[in-house]
Parts: C-alpha cells; structure tokens; sequence
C-alpha cells in the first residue's frame, strides 16, 4: 500500500515538474510578440526554444508510454508552437506546381570569404550562383575596397550585369545587389545604432514593372568574438559568458530597433516586395516577425525538410530569409546547400512571377 501511494506521489510531483519546460515554451512562443527591450527573458526562451520544445516531445513521449494524462501539458506547449516549427520543418514530399515565368533570388553573407583567400572562393561563388540561373542576387559581407573586391564584381557582373554596393565605410561591412534586371535607383539604409551593419533596397525593371528589393544585414550576435575555447581556465569562462550574455542582450535589443525601421520602409512602398538578408535572428524572434509581417516567408511556402542557414551551433538555427508579396509571387523552389565558403548557408528562392498582377498589386496599394 505505500508502496503505491508514493509511486503516485512521484507520479504527481513529476506531473508537475512537467509544467516547467511547457511554461518555457510558452515563453518561446510570446518571444516574437514583445520588443527585447522590454522583455529581454523572452527572447532568450525564443533562442532556446529548439531544445524546449525537444524537452517537451520527450516528456509527451514518456507520459504516453506510462499510460498518464501529463502528456497533454507538454502537447499543448508543442501544438502553440507550431507556427514557430513550421518556420524550421516542413513536409519533405509535398508537391510544388513549377513556375511559369521563374525568377530566381538568391541571399548569401559570405563572411568576406570566410576570411580565405577570395580570388578562390569568389570564382566558386560566382560558379555556383550562375549554375543556379540566379536572377537577382543579395550579398552580406561583402569585401571592402581593394582587389578582392574588383574582381568580385567584374566575375558575378559576367552573368548579372547591373549592380550596386553599399558602407558605412571601406573598413566596415559591404551590401551588394546584383541583378540581371536594371537597377532604377537605389538607396543605403544607415541605422542609427552603434552598428557596422546595414541594410538597403533597390527598386528594379522587370520587364517594364517595378519591383522593391531589401538586402539586409542585422546586427551581428558577436558570437564567434566571445566563443568559449578549450584553454580558457574558470574565470576567464565565466567572464566570456558574462560578456556574451551581455552583448546578446545589447544586440538583440538593436536588432528590434532595425526590423522596426526596416519594417517602416517596406510599408512605404507602393511596390511589389521581396525582402532578403541576413537578420541574424531565429523565426521565434521579434525581428524576424516584424520584418515579415504580411509578406511570404520562401522556406513555409516552398522549403522541405529541416530547414537551417547557420552551419555551426549544431546546425540548429536558420537566421537567412527570403520574403515575398504573396499577391504577385509564388514559390516554387527553395534550395539552400550547405557550401563551405561561409559560416552561413546560401538562400536560393524560385519565384512563379506573373507580371499582369503587378499592376493590380500597385494600384491596390495606392
């Protein structure tokens, strides 16, 4: 008889203890929902939130294998963050009608060649990105002034003829756009944080109608600066933790400020949009949510499988984007390998494109 009462005891303490990591899920779930400046706990539960919800499955998993109700608290913190798993995981086999008239949109940081010798990877990258047909296509990181940087452009200007490159100055990071269609105009976007990143857009003739391009480069999360080495002795670990706490909190709150002011410019134009870059934030964060919005996120419409940008920290988060107005594009195609010129993985992103829609579209948002 105690025997059984405390096994139902242990069975309700641990019932309880279930309601830990679903409590942290729902936190992860409200991450994007609230400014980091505010609620900085909450991002931090957004970043963590793939090994939450891991937690959670594992608990659904063992209160059905005992046959008790618990299960239905860490089922309900996975079913709320559906749409959050649905940002990293999609159905592998699902069927994509082909394009009709295709355009193909390409994101890459290239982490200035992963600091290697560019006159090597600059050709692979050029290789790669013309194999692809790519249309239009959005670097991050690209190199400063200099001979790297010549070559570069007359290599990927072989196949992609027009283009435009943007800093806040040589020594810091450079945006280009290189496009296959003419560049109307173009504009830098400086943020007035203490960043070296920036964003900008382009607004391109595609075959007579107008389109609003972004390439955006969030603040960084300065995690490779503060990485933890196998040396370091006990202080000097607990002071790089201290430090990355710190600077991942200063960052996450810029991030916010620049998705704002990003999100502000998208909802001036009167064109047809497509947003790309690297925004240095998972799909559970408020940057990223605010910067989609009402446009298409390529990897929900047309990506397979598990879905990941950043090679290292065990392949766990996709922080590169390619969004779209959903009204004149559809997509068909998502294709992202995982190359070894960069920590980051490359965005390539088909596009259905019909251009009698993009007059409708402009006349609607006038």
């Amino acid at each position: 008889m105690g025997i059984r009462v405390f096994v139902k005891l242990l069975d309700a303490l641990s019932g309880l203890m279930s309601m830990i990591p679903a409590i942290l899920a729902v936190g992860g779930f409200l991450a994007s929902h609230f400014h980091p400046a505010r609620h900085m706990e909450l991002q931090w539960l957004g970043l963590f939130l793939p090994l939450i919800l891991g937690i959670n499955i594992v608990l659904i998993l063992y209160w059905i294998w005992r046959k008790k109700p618990w299960f239905v608290i860490p089922l309900f913190a996975v079913l709320l963050n559906i749409p959050y798993l649905s940002g990293i995981i999609q159905w592998p086999f699902k069927e994509i009608k082909p394009a009709g008239r295709e355009l193909n949109v390409a994101t890459y940081n290239i982490q200035e060649g992963l600091a290697g010798d560019l006159s090597v990877t600059g050709r692979e990258i050029t290789g790669f990105m013309y194999n692809e047909k790519v249309d239009i296509l959005c670097l991050q990181e690209f190199p400063g002034t200099g001979e790297a940087q010549l070559k570069l452009i007359d290599e990927i200007s072989g196949f992609l003829p027009y283009h435009t490159v943007h800093s806040l100055s040589p020594q810091d990071m450079h945006i280009a756009l290189f496009s296959r269609y003419p560049i109307l105009q173009s504009q830098e976007i400086y943020f007035p944080d203490e960043s070296k990143n920036m964003a900008m857009w382009a607004d391109l003739d595609i075959d007579g109608q107008i389109v609003k391009v972004f390439n955006t480069h969030l603040q960084t999360t300065n995690l490779n600066q503060n990485r933890i080495r196998p040396s370091d002795n006990f202080d000097r670990v607990t002071s790089r933790i201290i430090r990355l706490k710190d600077m991942m909190d200063e960052n996450g709150v810029i991030r916010a400020r620049q998705s704002d002011q990003i999100r502000g410019l998208i909802d001036e134009s009167p064109y047809p949009l497509i947003v790309c870059g690297d925004f240095n934030d998972t799909p559970a964060s408020y940057a990223y949510r605010k910067i989609k919005g009402n446009l298409e996120d390529s990897f929900r419409s047309c990506g397979k499988g598990y879905g990941y940008t950043y090679r290292y920290l065990r392949k766990l988060f996709r922080i590169d984007y390619v969004f779209y107005s959903r009204n004149v594009f559809r997509g068909t195609r998502y294709y992202s390998p995982a190359l070894e010129y960069s920590d980051h993985k490359p965005v390539i992103v088909s596009l259905d494109f019909d251009p009698t829609l993009l007059s409708s579209e402009v006349q609607n948002r006038k």
